[in-house]
């Protein structure tokens, strides 16, 4: 016969930077949260670049995430081997462990008063007058239950499609693999079709003589990543690779992420830059939503679809232009063939547009959305890369 649990004020769904990020914060203001986790433990690797802005650190706890390497800018690779430096003279990004990420978040969470269930894949939720109850993979084992329920569950579309708010309707496939690499070689982004069609990939320095290789694709991402390792690997790039990790990636948002009981967060609700696929900085942006939300439900006691729906009008109203903007940037990179990429190089770098872009201090690594709308109001935009693609683009 199935147990449940003492009833907790929040559940939610996911131990993620996210979730943790959620569950530290809400556990802080006094609430009973448990957190439902599928892996049985954290501080393994994650198919994840980790790379986040400084300002994004300090919003997760800064001191307490230690620091792989940072980056003050990229070297840019054209299919045909063409470079680009893009750099400025501070910090623009940093790498971290995304698993130890994840385990350091958690513990803060579990300090502040959160409890952690581990290997616990929640696959079936019900809802009743009084609170949620949830489910995992055998109807035998212990059935959680609360007042409300935050899914923070990363890539998700079958748990989401179930609770009707329906899949992301663009995503994307990320490979990655930790490579040895050569010293000194900055952080490293390709262009090429042949490796990530419409896509790009990348060559993170751990700064310990590893690296992180890896891309995103629509279909056949297995492929792809097989080549672009066999293309490190003949460049002299990479001395070897180790097997690849994959994960889905939504490229755009569920077009609802609230019902009755229920919030949905993060990657889970498709908050991610559209352009890479980046999902933290956003989910952190939707989770100070859904935790203002979930306040005002408590303070209510109305935990009702029509009553939650004000998260879903928040979390749009500081990230929906952003994710607009970057999926405009998506539509017109995925357009590119090689050649006409190829092109673009050589006329940014015979008119300096990178070096304009680069000194632009309004252009910031997190601000996507920002970033495709000033270059799309940039004259210098239309005298280079936009006169030397729009008639190819028709």
């Amino acid at each position: 016969m199935q147990n449940t649990t003492a009833m907790s004020d929040i559940l939610i769904i996911g131990a993620g930077p996210v979730g943790s990020f959620t569950a530290r914060a809400l556990a802080t203001k006094g609430y009973r949260v448990t957190v439902l986790e599928k892996r049985s433990r954290l501080g393994d690797p994650v198919c994840c670049a980790g790379i986040i802005s400084p300002d994004c650190l300090g919003v997760l706890g800064g001191k307490e995430f230690p620091v792989l390497n940072s980056f003050e800018g990229a070297r840019v690779f054209s299919p045909a081997g063409q470079t680009l430096e893009l750099k400025r003279s501070r910090v623009q990004a940093v790498a971290l462990d995304r698993g130890m990420m994840d385990m350091k978040l958690a513990e803060q969470a579990n300090l502040a008063g959160a409890r952690y269930v581990f290997g616990y894949k929640a696959s079936h939720i019900e809802t009743d007058d009084s609170g949620v109850n949830v489910y995992a993979d055998s109807r035998q084992e212990t059935c959680y239950r609360a007042q409300l329920l935050l899914i923070a569950a990363g890539f998700n579309p079958v748990l989401t499609n179930k609770l009707g708010m329906g899949k992301p309707a663009d995503f994307a496939t990320g490979v990655q693999a930790r490579v040895e690499i050569k010293p000194s070689l900055p952080l490293c982004i390709f262009t090429s079709n042949n490796f990530a069609p419409g896509f790009f990939s990348w060559l993170e320095p751990l700064g310990d003589g590893s690296a992180l290789a890896g891309l995103l694709c629509r279909k056949n991402a297995a492929v792809g990543f097989a080549r672009y390792i066999k293309y490190l690997l003949n460049h002299g790039f990479i001395t070897s690779a180790e097997k690849p990790q994959f994960r889905g990636v939504s490229l755009s948002p569920l077009s609802k992420t609230y019902s009755n009981r229920m919030l949905v967060l993060g990657d889970s609700a498709g908050q991610v830059k559209p352009i890479t696929g980046g999902g933290v900085f956003y989910g952190l942006k939707g989770a100070r939503c859904a935790i203002s939300q979930a306040e005002k439900a408590f303070a209510t006691g109305d935990f009702t679809a029509s009553s939650l729906a004000g998260y879903q009008n928040g979390w749009k109203t500081v990230l929906g232009k952003d994710i607009q903007l970057g999926q405009i940037g998506r539509k017109i990179y995925e357009k590119l063939s090689d050649h006409q990429i190829d092109k673009a190089f050589r006329a940014v770098a015979r008119n300096g547009l990178a070096d304009r872009l680069a000194a632009n201090n309004d252009l910031q690594f997190d601000d996507h959305g920002r970033v495709v709308l000033k270059i799309l109001k940039m004259p210098a935009f239309y005298q280079t890369v936009g006169m030397t693609l729009l008639p190819e683009l028709k």
